[in-house]
Parts: C-alpha cells; sequence; structure tokens
C-alpha cells in the first residue's frame, strides 16, 4: 500500500506540475495578448480560446486531486470541527463516496466526449481551428485521478480512524 501510495504521489505532483504550468502560461499569454492590444493595437490569435479551452481546464482538472490530498478544497467548518473524531470520519467517508462517485461518472462521459471528439475529428471553429480532443481528454484523467484520491482516503480514514489532514503534514513539492 505505501509503495502505490508513494508512486501515485508523484503521479499527483507531475500533474500538479503541468498544472502549475497552464497557469503560467495563461498569465504570460494573457500578458502578451493585452499588451499586444495596448501597443500594437491588435490581439493575439487565439489567445483567448487557448486560454478557455485548454489552459484552464489543465489548470482545473489537473490539479483536483492535489488540493484534496493537501485539504485546500473549501469547506465550512463551524459546525464540522464540533463533532467527535469518529462522528467526522463517518461523514468524511460519506462524502468521499459521493464525490467519487460524482467524479467516476465525469470522468466517464468525458471520456466518452473525448473518445468522440477523436473518432469524428471535431474541431472547434474560429480564428484557429483547434482539435477538440486536446481539451476534452483532461477531464477524464483529472477526474479518474481524483476519484482514485477520494478512494485511498476512504481506505485510509476505515484503517487509521484518524483524520488524514491532522495525521500527516503536507508541504507543497
Amino acid at each position: 500500500m505505501n509503495a502505490a501510495r508513494k508512486y501515485f504521489d508523484k503521479l499527483e505532483v507531475i500533474l500538479l506540475r503541468f498544472s502549475q504550468l497552464a497557469l503560467l502560461v495563461m498569465m504570460v499569454l494573457t500578458s502578451l495578448d493585452a499588451l499586444s492590444r495596448y501597443f500594437f493595437s491588435h490581439s493575439i490569435t487565439g489567445a483567448y480560446e487557448i486560454t478557455e479551452r485548454y489552459l484552464m481546464i489543465i489548470l482545473v482538472f489537473l490539479s483536483m486531486s492535489y488540493v484534496l490530498k493537501v485539504n485546500g478544497h473549501i469547506r465550512l467548518d463551524i459546525l464540522f470541527e464540533r463533532f467527535s473524531q469518529k462522528v467526522r470520519n463517518v461523514l468524511n467517508i460519506i462524502f468521499y463516496i459521493m464525490i467519487a462517485v460524482f467524479a467516476f461518472f465525469m470522468g466517464y462521459e468525458g471520456l466518452l466526449i473525448t473518445v468522440n471528439a477523436l473518432k469524428n475529428n471535431l474541431i472547434m471553429s474560429g480564428l484557429i481551428d483547434f482539435p477538440l480532443w486536446l481539451s476534452y481528454i483532461w477531464i477524464p484523467i483529472g477526474s479518474i485521478v481524483l476519484m482514485i484520491r477520494l478512494v485511498l482516503n476512504i481506505i485510509l480514514l476505515l484503517v487509521y480512524k484518524e483524520d488524514l489532514h491532522e495525521a500527516e503534514e503536507v508541504e507543497m513539492p
């Protein structure tokens, strides 16, 4: 279990780095596009489409699992923290199961859409024709990795019966 968890943690970090790279490219592209419009009265062709259809999707879907690992998602703790550890674990298991089921269906549908776009050679028509499967592929990848993280968290809660985020200090790699 520890070896698999170690490799999965490495996979999450790789996806996080790819997500961070997408954010960097998005910031540079948006800044250059704004500067180009200001100085040359002409925007960069396709900058908005690349940002909207590719980079934002990569940013969101490839970072979800790592953000869950470091307990970075938004939660409302005002009531949750008042419960005993056992009740919190049961609630977390229920929530993780519900989110894992949702992530599974999101990933499955994303995979079907990706395969359809690839098989039918669908493109996003605009100033530049972009293949849509390159936009859709990040949804199943991110959803499946998130689902695996949720299942891993459920197993760890059932085995160790303690709050995962209090048990380990996770630093940003």
